[in-house]
């Protein structure tokens, strides 16, 4: 009787110790039972971020693209942890990468201008879940939401859209 309420107790102990780890041993992100904490705003008025490429409102960007291409008026803060949500007409959706700093040259052509002298580039990649690839397909209207990870928010404010073509 004393092995098998030991037995009861050690088992009972173990499960709430797994119960304690909540769930997020192998989640980045907050617990499954907080909530957003309301939506995420626009991109930072102080950058002015355009989206470069593809251009808005085109008809004509590439079935498989591999990023989304954007120039700010200064540099973003360091530790941001920006991106887009990227949502389409056949109601499959994605996260983008974060922005990540590149050159004008790695920009594909043709792509917009930006507005103001001396803008910064950054190119957030197009992937699925855990790095997987991700293509838009043909025939798309695609929308992109403003998305800050870093606050874990709901996307909805719309900085650019687009169509593939077919």
């Amino acid at each position: 009787m004393k092995k098998s309420i030991g037995a009861l107790f050690a088992l009972a102990a173990a499960a709430g110790a797994l119960t304690a780890c909540n769930g997020n041993v192998y989640s980045p992100g907050p617990s499954p039972t907080s909530g957003p904490t309301g939506n995420c705003g626009g991109p930072p008025s102080a950058n002015q971020m355009e989206v470069l490429y593809p251009i808005p409102g085109t008809r004509q960007a590439p079935a498989a693209l591999g990023n989304i291409y954007v120039s700010t008026k200064g540099s973003l803060p360091s530790s941001n942890q920006f991106d887009f949500y990227l949502s389409q007409s056949n109601g499959s959706s994605t996260y983008t990468g974060l922005f990540a700093g590149i050159s004008q040259s790695q920009i594909p052509t043709p792509h917009a201008k930006p507005t103001y002298p001396n803008p910064v580039y950054y190119a957030s990649a197009i992937a699925g879940p855990y790095g997987s690839s991700y293509i838009i397909g043909p025939k798309q209207a695609v929308s992109l939401f403003w998305n800050d990870l870093g606050r874990y928010c709901t996307p909805h404010f719309l900085v650019s859209s687009f169509r593939t073509k077919g």
